[in-house]
């Protein structure tokens, strides 16, 4: 600013000196220097004005590359935590600062990276969002945990579509601080197994996974859709002897699948995988 006003001001004293002679140069250049201050000053309020954004009575917040399963409930769920942190204020980098802290502070991000203003009442927000594994089902209530059994908030939503497993009567029950993560050898185990089954085309056909006989030579059960009961076993890499194999336990599965249409042969009593030789139906 300042080194424009001052070749503003150098311009009019020279074309004054070349055009007319003093006195008459010295008055034009007086006078054209006071019209291009005027000018000037004129220009930097316009300038400044736009730079001063105004506070906003709405505002709308987009999630880059949301995920699909996090559903309307859980992004109007986050909106409201941060849009209070938003309204009412210019939108200026404290303000934003301010809603990303609330939205870190929820406790459903792996991480916040980035939260910026595209247009006058839009925000774009760059994050992680933590992935739901499971859902446990205890005396807690239903509570989400992710891959690595931290509880997500009470707030925490999927959408209805979102396949999600209910594991049955931990041994232990919910962590009690928030975020915690839910103890148990039998919850790591089930973690472990729905980590080597989540890909699998017929996953969506188990709906739970009993932990009741885990305190019995850690023994797994499958619940499928229909209510059969599958026992699994041990979990996978903690096979007994002559228990069959993770893999193989899978590839009957599979079979069973390909030939029958389900896991269970639409068989509604209990189907036994352990045995390393034969599938034993009940």
């Amino acid at each position: 600013m300042r080194t424009s006003l001052h070749n503003l001001i150098d311009a009019f004293r020279t074309a004054g000196s070349r055009i007319l002679h003093p006195p008459a140069a010295g008055w034009i250049c007086g006078g054209g220097l006071l019209l291009g201050i005027v000018l000037l000053m004129g220009f930097s309020g316009d300038f400044l004005r736009s730079r001063v954004h105004t506070p906003v009575d709405s505002v709308t917040i987009r999630f880059l590359d949301a995920p699909s399963w996090i559903g309307d409930s859980l992004h109007d769920h986050l909106t409201d935590l941060a849009a209070p942190r938003l309204l009412g204020t210019p939108l200026d980098r404290m303000d934003l600062i301010n809603a990303r802290e609330a939205l870190i502070a929820s406790g459903c991000f792996a991480e916040v990276r980035q939260v910026r203003r595209t247009n006058r009442a839009t925000i774009e927000i760059d994050a992680t969002f933590l992935k739901p594994r499971a859902r446990v089902l205890s005396s807690s209530g239903p509570l989400l945990i992710d891959r690595e059994g931290f509880v997500l908030p009470a707030g925490y939503r999927v959408a209805t579509d979102t396949h999600l497993v209910n594991v049955l009567n931990p041994a232990y029950g919910a962590p009690e601080t928030t975020a915690g993560r839910w103890m148990g050898a039998d919850i790591n185990a089930s973690l472990r197994l729905l980590e080597l089954l989540d890909d699998l085309p017929w996953y969506d056909q188990v709906k739970a996974m009993d932990l009741g006989q885990f305190d019995e030579g850690e023994q797994i059960v499958l619940v499928t859709d229909l209510g059969t009961r599958i026992k699994w076993g041990s979990p996978p890499g903690r096979e007994a002897a002559l228990e069959a194999m993770a893999r193989d336990k899978i590839s009957r599965l599979d079979w069973f699948n390909t030939h029958h249409g389900r896991i269970d042969q639409n068989h509604r009593g209990e189907l036994d995988l352990t045995n390393a030789s034969i599938v034993i139906k009940r």
